[in-house]
């Protein structure tokens, strides 16, 4: 037995590990479970936590575009509440720049009115479990004519000189002094609210001239085919058969030289608060009134010029839904697919290409196309925008629009009136057009860092800049064309007087795109 026992060792029982195994495998089952149904129930919470908040955020939504229609039909009252959904939504109104919420200094409760800058809306929303959601969001108030002068410039400032170009419609140089020379036309009234106004070599000017400062020319074959009322003194020389096809009326000296043996005419009246002088190489065909005991009378005044024509500040708001088809900025790189180009000759709605979330220089290249629909292509601040329009640009018979829009940096006033703020270091935007252009197209270049480029084709539309020194070649002709975009601009016309008088037209107040919203 003992040699058995030594040789074969005795059996273990393996009864009870098992019995662990299992003990242990339903230990962490349950654990399992635990975290799972913990998982769940934490989920579940979390959702109906968020389902009641996303219900609280439409109301409060709500309430915010309640207050907007009550503001659109008159803004009869400030206080707004609904149950169903639930929310109480109040407007806010400031004469000041942007605020970032209805606490903000200078904002406080009332409806907007002329003097009123931005709109804020506070709407607090309820959902059906109790949770609450508080927004602000703030709209620029837009306070304009129906008949907003445009043309050639809303709002140069900083100088202006016009080369070998024509232009029709009426321009207007708000700061600044105007020169036109080698062969300049404007038909269209010329105003100079600010800064001396300079003629020469072959300068014509089909239309009045209201001018602030002095009116002078430099040169020889002067034609203003209209008025001069100025301010200042005239001092025009009769060389190249100046003509003046009007009358003249100036606060100061009038001075008709003689210079170069031509013969030179004003076939109206001239009167000065001062002294005139005639050389003998002039006619006067009216009467002369040195010393007159009124000053001139501009129609309209300069005031309401400064005040109608102030800048419009335009950023990527109020143009409408933006195109998400692909994604955007893709456009405007190598080999883009599909191109600007496609996009904008495809007929549809219109066209919103915001490139404001876009890196580097936004370059735009249209060329042999027909147009078949409205775009508005818009950049951001920071950057450059290059344009070049070239080849055969044909309408599709709907006087489609093209607008090219640089943001401005802010919407801040200065000196009580918006500004034209760059956000690029000042360097001017580009602008080339050539090619065989449709005349019933129309595009629009508005930056507020100035222009340059080239025009070798005829073409209509506006420019809205507060610089230019754009050159168009000889027989290139820029048409001014009324143009609108509503919300973000009500329509830009071309002509400070129509048939009837000074084309003043309504005046026009309404909120503008929402330019920020915040969830408090």
């Amino acid at each position: 037995m003992l040699v058995i026992n030594r040789v074969m060792p005795a059996r273990r029982d393996d009864t009870g590990a098992a019995l662990i195994s299992v003990v242990i495998v339903m230990l962490v089952g349950f654990i399992v479970a635990s975290v799972v149904a913990a998982s769940i129930m934490f989920t579940t919470r979390a959702n109906a936590q968020n389902k009641g908040q996303t219900q609280a955020f439409v109301a409060a939504e709500s309430g915010r575009d309640v207050a907007v229609a009550s503001i659109a039909s008159g803004c009869s009252t400030t206080s707004f509440s609904g149950t169903d959904p639930q929310y109480s939504s109040t407007v806010y109104v400031t004469d000041g720049n942007q605020p970032a919420s209805a606490t903000s200094t200078g904002v406080s409760v009332g409806c907007p009115t002329s003097t009123t800058r931005y709109v804020v809306i506070r709407s607090t929303g309820t959902g059906p479990d109790g949770s609450t959601t508080t927004i602000d969001s703030i709209y620029p108030w837009q306070v304009t004519y129906s008949q907003q002068p445009g043309g050639v410039v809303t709002y140069f400032s900083g100088g202006y000189t016009a080369g070998v170009t024509h232009y029709t419609g009426d321009l207007v140089l708000r700061d600044g002094p105007f020169s036109c020379n080698i062969g300049g036309t404007i038909t269209g009234d010329l105003y100079v609210l600010e800064g001396t106004t300079s003629f020469s070599n072959n300068c014509t000017i089909n239309g009045d001239v209201w001018s602030n400062g002095n009116v002078t020319n430099t040169s020889q074959a002067v034609t203003i085919n209209g008025d001069i009322t100025t301010n200042g003194y005239v001092s025009l020389t009769a060389n190249g058969n100046t003509r003046v096809d009007g009358s003249i009326s100036a606060k100061g000296t009038v001075t008709l030289s003689n210079q170069g043996s031509s013969a030179a005419e004003v076939t109206g009246n001239v009167t000065s608060r001062d002294s005139i002088t005639v050389g003998t190489d002039w006619t006067v065909t009216g009467t002369q009134t040195p010393n007159s005991p009124t000053d001139p009378v501009f129609d309209p005044t300069l005031q309401w010029l400064r005040a109608a024509t102030k800048w419009i500040d335009l950023d990527n708001t109020g143009w409408g839904t933006p195109y998400s088809a692909t994604n955007v900025c893709n456009l405007i790189r190598n080999n883009p697919n599909p191109t600007i180009a496609s996009l904008v000759s495809t007929a549809g709605s219109p066209l919103v290409l915001d490139f404001t979330s876009c890196n580097g220089a936004v370059g735009i290249a249209l060329s042999n196309i027909t147009v078949r629909r409205d775009v508005v292509m818009i950049a951001k601040p920071s950057v450059r925008v290059q344009v070049d329009v070239s080849g055969t640009m044909n309408d599709d018979g709907n006087k489609r629009q093209v607008l090219f829009i640089h943001s401005d940096l802010t919407r801040n006033y200065t000196n009580g009136e918006p500004v034209p703020d760059c956000g690029n270091g000042n360097q001017k935007d580009t602008f080339n057009i050539g090619g065989a252009i449709d005349t019933e197209l129309r595009f629009m270049m508005y930056t507020p860092c100035g222009i340059t480029g080239t025009a070798t084709s005829s073409f209509a539309g506006q420019y809205y800049t507060n610089d230019t020194s754009t050159h168009s070649h000889s027989g290139a002709v820029y048409t001014c064309k009324s143009m609108s975009w509503s919300p973000a601009f009500d329509q830009l016309g071309c002509r400070i007087k129509g048939s009837g008088g000074v084309a003043t037209g309504s005046l026009v107040q309404r909120l503008g795109g929402m330019v920020y919203q915040t969830e408090l």
